[in-house]
């Protein structure tokens, strides 16, 4: 169990709606062009100037790294960070709007440009754009001399800026400290003070590098913390109807999670701080600062479920009807979208969001579910120790009133209905105690409003398979939807990914609660098996897209799988499979691409071999697969193979064996006899002992030890499993 893997925020093409420089070069001609458009950069004339760094970024963004490897080998870095501090407004803009797509497109460059004395040119060009926003927002005389176009230019090289920092915070770790030495805090927080005078889209870009910085930035939360009012205003936002952040309900939704994602990222360091100076007076935090911040988890996860109220589905057939009405690419290539390549492009915008909200629900939770399952537990057994004591306490009583002779069966002779009715009173009690708990607790929460929408969101769509995606495409859109499929495939791999953290959670702290909740359980594995066998039974696109399809499938599976093991381990196995189920996680061992959808396979099948009594069969067709499949014929093709291959698969085998040894574990198991010893498994296990303990040698200890550990503990587990059972059956006869 673990925090969501970290994301970065995709670049937006045009957000503000700004127009290319008309006549700005697109391509060249021969390298020595290079030089003269450079030149241009600082000439004496602004219009000069102005076409140059168009020029560059029109050049920098083009799918030709001959031409961005030119520009860069003669000096357009350092070229384009001079331009920033240019009297000319259009050329800060196309110069800070050239460095940006730069930097999200070359790592290498970002690293360059990290170097180039960008930070202290931002750091000059902050103030002035402060004062002119600020003018903007009061309408000064200043202002309205500017114009419609001199404000958009002022909003457009705010939102270059800033989304410059964050990918340099994404991608450069080493230019954080420059990043954190430049206090940015109160300019980037001004954005969300005024957020409804604003363009939305700059109000986005403010909270991606809000976001992006305080993630595990102790330095830029400290400031954050202890600025004014920034976590005042970002508990307003948070705190505040749609309407009254933006017209548009999409647009102030992401406003207010932007604001959420950012204080969740200051949560724990509020927390100590909050600790730290109660611990100085030797108190305890006041109940109103503690209540504070898990009220701000609540009004959070509040905003991420009304995000994530998002139809893929729709979404989908959408995506795959604007695809269809894309133009054929003119001869000409335009540096404007057509209108339907905007639409996708909003689109994927959106999906990235919806992602960001599920990474932090799943965030949310795992920090604070976990204490709120802990709790709960607490809560469980301090009931059900009252009743227990309560039980022995009357238990010792009747012994002492009953005569010598009684038998030990014979309740005793003071026996009166009534108090086993006030016992199963009392476990009734403490299960309505432990159900309260968890309905009013962040767990209840996220079990009402959050995993509804995972499992709807794991759902694959049209646009999730590459050949309905790209059906009925222009060539020039085909590769475009590749990009969809990408995201929507993203999509629901994060959703899946959500809800095992979910899972994660009750396993370690609540198992219990899957008892009181089997129909929860049925619905649940009803749902991940509909998308594996959704993922399995679509169908093939074109031989050119057969791989990245496959990858895309695999992607989402590989998460669907795992889902589904962990479900299966929180119920012992008790999930509703049928054996065509059983016969479809057989199919994706055999089918995986990945040692890790291997284990997931194995574990998934592991535990369901685990439900006893009545389950005979599935026993039986799920021992033998691990035995004869998951273990001995790996073993004999792997003895035979090089070292390297050897480490690939070693992982599957040594779960297997795990397994095998939790599943017969005792022979009172009513499938022990009938499966374990009619197949004559304990002598196929003595023969495969020597060739695990062989494949265990072949895992070199000083690269990989962890691995190395768990395999000779296989060793030595698989040889006390086999004097174990045999002694099992010698006592029996």
């Amino acid at each position: 169990m673990g925090r969501a893997q970290k994301r970065t925020f995709k670049a937006r093409a045009n957000p503000l709606g700004t127009a290319a420089v008309p006549g700005a070069a697109t391509a060249v001609q021969s390298k020595e062009e290079v030089p003269v458009l450079l030149k241009k950069l600082s000439s004496s004339d602004a219009n000069d100037r102005v076409w140059a760094a168009a020029s560059a970024s029109n050049l920098l963004m083009s799918e030709d790294d001959s031409v961005r490897r030119m520009l860069l080998s003669n000096g357009v870095i350092a070229a384009l960070v001079e331009r920033l501090s240019d009297s000319v407004p259009d050329v800060v803009v196309q110069a800070s709007g050239a460095l940006h797509a730069l930097v999200a497109m070359d790592h290498g460059a970002a690293v360059e440009v990290s170097r180039r004395n960008v930070f202290a040119a931002v750091q000059a060009l902050i103030p002035r754009l402060a004062a002119s926003i600020d003018g903007i927002i009061r309408n000064s005389e200043e202002s309205q001399q500017l114009g419609a176009s001199g404000r958009k230019l002022v909003m457009l090289t705010a939102d270059n800026i800033m989304s410059l920092l964050r990918v340099l915070c994404e991608t450069v770790p080493a230019s954080l400290n420059q990043i954190n030495d430049m206090a940015l805090a109160p300019f980037i927080v001004s954005f969300f003070k005024v957020a409804a005078k604003m363009p939305p889209s700059l109000v986005h870009t403010a909270g991606q590098l809000l976001h992006t910085l305080t993630d595990e930035n102790t330095t830029a939360k400290r400031a954050l913390l202890n600025h004014s009012d920034a976590v005042s205003v970002l508990f307003s936002v948070v705190q505040a109807q749609n309407e009254d952040i933006c017209v548009s309900a999409d647009d102030a939704a992401i406003v207010r999670m932007l604001a959420g994602a950012v204080l969740m990222n200051l949560k724990d360091a509020a927390i100590k701080q909050l600790e730290a100076t109660a611990s100085q007076s030797g108190a305890d935090i006041a109940p109103e600062d503690a209540r504070l911040w898990d009220d701000a988890t609540r009004a959070v996860l509040r905003v991420v479920s009304s995000f994530i109220a998002f139809d893929p589905h729709e979404a989908a057939s959408q995506a795959l009807q604007l695809a269809k009405t894309v133009p054929e690419a003119p001869v000409i290539a335009s540096p404007e979208p057509s209108r339907q390549e905007a639409e996708l492009d909003r689109l994927r915008y959106r999906i990235d969001y919806v992602q960001l909200a599920l990474e932090l629900a799943a965030n949310i939770f795992t920090d604070e579910g976990t204490n709120d399952a802990d709790a709960e537990v607490e809560v469980e057994a301090g009931a059900q120790e009252s009743a227990s004591d309560d039980e022995e306490d009357e238990k010792d009583e009747g012994d002492e009133d009953m005569a010598d002779d009684a038998s030990v069966h014979s309740p005793p002779a003071d026996f009166d209905e009534a108090d086993m009715n006030d016992v199963l009173g009392d476990e009734a009690a403490a299960k309505r105690e432990a159900e309260d708990a968890v309905q009013q607790s962040i767990l209840g929460m996220f079990i009402e409003t959050i995993v509804p929408h995972l499992l709807r969101l794991a759902e694959p769509t049209t646009a999730t398979f590459l050949a309905s995606a790209t059906a009925g495409c222009v060539p020039n859109v085909a590769s475009r939807m590749v990009l969809v499929a990408e995201d929507f495939a993203a999509l629901n791999e994060r959703a899946l990914g959500c809800f095992n953290n979910f899972l994660l959670v009750i396993e370690e702290s609540l198992r219990p609660w899957f008892r009181m909740h089997s129909d929860n359980v049925a619905q649940w594995w009803a749902c991940l098996v509909a998308v594996a066998e959704r993922l399995l039974a679509a169908d093939s696109p074109s031989a050119d897209l057969a791989n990245t399809d496959q990858q895309l499938r695999f992607a989402v599976l590989d998460p669907t799988i795992g889902c589904m093991w962990t479900l299966a381990r929180c119920v012992e196995g008790s999930v509703p499979v049928t054996p065509e189920q059983i016969e479809g996680l057989i199919h994706v061992y055999i089918q995986a691409p990945s040692s890790a959808l291997r284990i997931k396979a194995v574990g998934a099948l592991g535990n369901i071999a685990r439900r006893h009594p009545g389950h005979i069969e599935a026993n039986r067709r799920i021992g033998c697969f691990l035995l004869d499949q998951a273990i001995a014929t790996p073993l004999q093709a792997l003895t035979q193979s090089s070292t390297a291959s050897v480490r690939v698969a070693v992982e599957p085998i040594v779960e297997a064996l795990d397994l095998l040894f939790d599943i017969y574990g005792d022979m009172e198991f009513d499938y022990d006899e009938p499966v374990f010893v009619r197949e004559n498994m304990l002598a196929r296990l003595r023969q495969l002992y020597i060739p695990v303990r062989k494949l265990a040698k072949t895992v070199d200890r000083r690269k990989h030890r962890s691995l190395r550990d768990r395999c000779d503990l296989a060793v030595q587990n698989l040889r006390a499993f086999i004097d174990y059972k045999a002694s099992e059956r010698k006592a029996a006869r």
